[in-house]
């Protein structure tokens, strides 16, 4: 059984520079997963087992934490 601090060894992950996506590949690079940082789902793609979807999802969430950005208050007019 792998440790959670340590990613499945039959999984890749690539985070995009843009969006807070995280893309989950397998050994021979076909796309398995993408994770949403924003919202903390993740869609799969492909079929996997119950036991390694599981241990995928939370290596992904304890290494790419939910970011809940703070909405900036609106400004106020200044009275004339």
């Amino acid at each position: 059984m792998a440790k959670a601090d340590q990613a499945p060894q039959q999984f890749h992950f690539q985070k995009s520079d843009s969006t807070a996506r995280v893309t989950v590949f397998n050994s021979l690079r076909y796309i398995m997963a993408e994770y949403d940082g924003t919202t903390g789902i993740t869609r799969w793609t492909r079929v996997v087992p119950a036991a390694q979807r599981e241990n995928v999802q939370q290596w992904l969430l304890k290494n790419y934490p939910v970011v809940i950005e703070a909405p900036t208050p609106a400004r106020r007019r200044k009275a004339a």
